[in-house]
C-alpha cells in the first residue's frame, strides 16, 4: 500500500523583512490568481515568442509572493477597499509575462543610483576605505564608460564608480560572494531603513492604484507597450480567449510603469480621467538612491517586495526617473560662471561666536566682506575672477524655479566646477576604434615626424598648420603641468595626513601613559597649574563626554564649542576648527570614526582627554593651548 504523499509546506514570505502572518486567501481568491496567471500557459506554450518572458519557475514565485502580499493588503485596507479590488490590483499587475523588474535591475542608470547610495554609506560608516574597496574588482570594465552618464560625481572617482557598477552587474554570477560581503557592511538600522523605505513607496503606489481601479474605472483599449514585441497581435485572439489582465477594464492597471511620474496631461490622454492622471503623475520619491539600493537588498533576501514583477518595477522605475542623469539635454547647457568676482567691500558687521555672550549685545567685533564671511563659514576661498552665471539663473527661473533658489543653484554649479571631480572641466573621451583605429595599437605612440615641407605649398596654409600644432603642444604641456600639480598636491596632502596621524598617535600614547601611571592623581587637591576659567583663544571643537561632564566643563573653558554626543557631527565644524578634542568615554564608534576621518582628511590636529574629571580635562586643554602659543 502506497503511503499518502505529504503536501509541500507553503513558503513563509517576508514583507520588508517581516514575516507575513495574515490569513491565507480563500479558494475563490486563489482561483482568481490562477486565472490571471493563465496568461503564461496560453502565450508561452508551443511558441517561440516566449524567450524573453518570465520563466514558468519565476511565474510560480511571483504568484506565491503576490498571494501572500494580497492577503496582507486585504487586512490593511479592509475598511477602505473591498477584497475583490485588492485581489484584482495585485494579481493583474503581477501576472505580466514580461520580466519588467529584472529588466530595470539590469539598467546601468538604476544600478548607478544603487552604487552611489552604497558608496556614500560605506564611506561614512566603514572604519577604513579598504573594507569595501578591497571587495571591488581591481580594474573597471572600460565598456561601462559607454553605459553610464557623461558626468562626474562630486564624492567618488569614476574608477570606483565603474568598479562598483561592475560588481553590481555580476552580483548573481562572478561577484556573488563579494556582493554578499558588501551588503554585510550595512548595519541593522540601515538595512531596516532601506526595507521600510521601499515598502512605503510600494504602499503609496498600491493605494493610488486601488483608488483608480475601485472608484475611477478608467479604460484603455490597447495593452501597454512595455510588453514588447514578443506578444502576438491582439487580433489573433478572440475577446473571450483574452486573459483577464488584458481585458479593457483592467489594462489601466498595467499602464503604471509607463505613466507614473509623467505630466498630468499625458496620463489623462491615456486614461481619460483627470483624477486618475493626478494620482499617477503625483507618485514620486524624495530619495531615489535609497530605493535603488533597497531593491538590491530585498532581491538578495528574496523578499516578497522584490518578487511582484510589475508592482516591484513601478517602485524601481519611479526611483530611476527621479535620478538626476536620467533626463538630459546637452543643447540646453548654460555657462557655469561669468567673468567677475566676489564682493570684497567691508560692509557686513561680524559677531564672534561665543556661548557666554550676553543676550542683546549687538556690538560688532569687526567689519567683513562677503568673501571673508564665506571663508569664515566654510574655510574655502571663493574664485577670484568668476561669479555666478546670469544665463544659468535665467534658465532655472524659466523652468519655474524661484529667483532666490535659482541663484543658489547657480552658485552651487559654479563651486561644483572647482571640486576635486570637476575642477579641470570635462575630460576628453578616447573614442577608440571610431576613426580607423583597430584598437590594437599600444597606448602610447611616438609622435610622427612631419614630412618635409612642400616648396610649392602655400606659406599661409603652412603657417596655419604650424600655429595649430603649436597650440596643440601648448595644450598638451598645460595638461601635463596640471597633472603634475595634482600629483604634487596629492603628495602634500599625504604628507600632511601622515604628520597629523603621527601627532594623533603621540597624543594617544601620552593619554595612555597618564592613565596607566596615575599621573596627576592629586591634581584636584593641589589646585590646577593654570587659572580657571580659561579663555580659549583658538577655534576648539569638543566632542563626546557625558551630559554631566559637559555641564561642568563648559564654564571652565569659555570660547570652546561643545557638541552633544547624540547629535550627528557637523563636518563643517570639524573642518573649520584649529584643534579637535575628544572625550571618548561616552562616544559611539560610528560617531568617533565620522569625526576622526573628517579631521584627518583636513589636517586638523586631534587631542584626547585623559581623565573623567572635568577640572583635569579643562587644565589639560589649557596647558595644550599654552604649549601651542610657546611653539608659535
Amino acid at each position: 500500500m502506497c503511503a499518502k504523499k505529504k503536501a509541500a509546506p507553503r513558503k513563509m514570505w517576508r514583507l520588508a523583512g517581516e514575516p507575513i502572518r495574515s490569513q491565507p486567501l480563500s479558494g475563490l481568491e486563489r482561483e482568481a490568481f490562477a486565472e490571471e496567471f493563465s496568461i503564461f500557459r496560453q502565450f508561452r506554450s508551443g511558441t517561440e515568442l516566449g524567450s524573453g518572458w518570465v520563466s514558468p519557475a519565476a511565474a510560480r514565485i511571483h504568484q506565491g509572493a503576490a498571494e501572500a502580499v494580497a492577503s496582507a493588503l486585504c487586512e490593511r485596507y479592509s475598511d477602505r477597499y473591498g477584497r475583490e479590488a485588492v485581489i484584482k490590483v495585485v494579481s493583474a499587475a503581477t501576472a505580466v509575462p514580461a520580466p519588467i523588474s529584472e529588466r530595470v535591475a539590469r539598467s546601468a542608470d538604476f544600478l548607478l543610483g544603487a552604487a552611489l547610495w552604497l558608496l556614500d554609506y560605506w564611506e561614512l560608516h566603514c572604519g577604513s576605505e579598504e573594507e569595501y574597496l578591497s571587495l571591488l574588482p581591481p580594474e573597471p570594465d572600460e565598456l561601462l564608460e559607454y553605459d553610464i552618464p557623461f558626468s562626474e560625481d562630486l564624492e567618488h572617482s569614476r574608477d570606483v564608480l565603474l568598479r562598483t557598477l561592475m560588481l553590481l552587474r555580476g552580483r548573481d554570477g562572478a561577484y556573488r560572494r563579494e556582493f554578499r560581503a558588501l551588503l554585510e557592511l550595512l548595519d541593522d538600522d540601515a538595512a531596516a531603513g532601506l526595507r521600510q523605505r521601499f515598502k512605503a513607496a510600494f504602499l503609496d503606489y498600491v493605494e493610488r492604484a486601488l483608488e483608480v481601479y475601485d472608484r475611477l474605472q478608467p479604460t484603455v483599449s490597447e495593452p501597454p507597450s512595455f510588453w514588447g514585441e514578443t506578444l502576438p497581435d491582439r487580433d489573433f485572439l478572440q475577446m473571450d480567449d483574452l486573459p483577464p489582465s488584458e481585458n479593457p477594464e483592467t489594462i489601466a492597471l498595467l499602464m503604471g510603469p509607463e505613466l507614473i511620474c509623467r505630466p498630468v496631461a499625458e496620463v489623462q490622454a491615456e486614461l481619460g480621467s483627470r483624477k486618475a492622471a493626478e494620482l499617477l503623475s503625483g507618485y514620486g520619491t524624495d530619495d531615489p538612491y535609497a530605493l535603488c539600493a533597497a531593491y538590491l537588498l530585498l532581491e538578495r533576501e528574496k523578499d516578497a517586495l522584490a518578487n511582484l514583477n510589475c508592482l516591484t518595477a513601478i517602485v524601481m522605475i519611479c526611483a530611476e526617473r527621479h535620478l538626476p542623469w536620467t533626463q538630459d539635454d546637452f543643447d540646453a547647457r548654460a555657462g557655469l560662471f561669468e567673468p567677475g568676482g566676489p564682493d570684497y567691500r567691508l560692509r557686513h558687521e561680524y559677531h564672534m561666536f561665543s556661548e557666554d555672550e550676553p543676550d542683546g549685545d549687538d556690538t560688532p567685533d569687526w567689519l567683513v566682506s562677503e568673501a571673508q564671511l564665506f571663508y569664515i563659514a566654510t574655510g574655502v576661498i571663493p574664485p577670484r575672477d568668476q561669479q555666478l552665471s546670469g544665463e544659468l539663473v535665467r534658465w532655472f527661473t524659466g523652468h519655474g524655479i524661484g529667483a532666490q533658489r535659482a541663484r543658489e543653484l547657480a552658485y552651487g554649479a559654479m563651486f561644483a566646477y572647482y571640486t576635486d571631480a570637476g575642477e579641470h572641466g570635462w575630460k576628453p573621451v578616447d573614442w577608440a576604434g571610431f576613426e580607423g583605429d583597430d584598437g590594437n595599437d599600444p597606448p602610447a605612440q611616438a609622435e610622427e615626424i612631419p614630412p618635409a615641407s612642400d616648396p610649392d605649398e602655400d606659406p599661409g596654409a603652412r603657417a596655419e598648420t604650424l600655429a595649430r600644432k603649436v597650440k596643440e603642444l601648448r595644450g598638451a604641456l598645460h595638461d601635463a603641468e596640471r597633472a603634475a600639480g595634482r600629483l604634487r598636491e596629492q603628495l602634500r596632502e599625504t604628507e600632511q595626513r601622515g604628520d597629523a596621524e603621527r601627532g594623533e598617535l603621540a597624543q594617544l600614547r601620552e593619554t595612555l601613559y597618564r592613565l596607566r601611571s596615575g599621573e596627576d592623581a592629586d591634581a584636584e587637591e593641589s589646585g590646577p597649574p593654570v587659572a580657571l576659567p580659561w579663555q580659549v583663544k583658538r577655534r576648539v571643537a569638543v566632542y563626546g563626554g557625558h551630559d554631566s561632564w559637559r555641564k561642568l566643563i563648559k564654564p571652565m573653558l569659555p570660547g570652546a564649542r561643545f557638541y552633544d554626543r547624540e547629535e550627528l557631527a557637523d563636518l563643517n565644524v570639524v573642518r573649520g576648527a584649529d584643534v579637535v578634542w575628544l572625550q571618548v568615554n561616552a562616544m559611539s564608534h560610528k560617531y568617533y570614526c565620522r569625526i576622526i576621518d573628517a579631521a584627518r582628511k583636513n589636517g586638523i590636529p586631534v587631542r584626547y582627554f585623559g581623565s573623567a574629571s572635568a577640572k583635569r580635562c579643562a587644565v589639560q586643554l589649557a596647558l595644550d593651548e599654552l604649549a601651542a602659543e610657546k611653539a608659535e
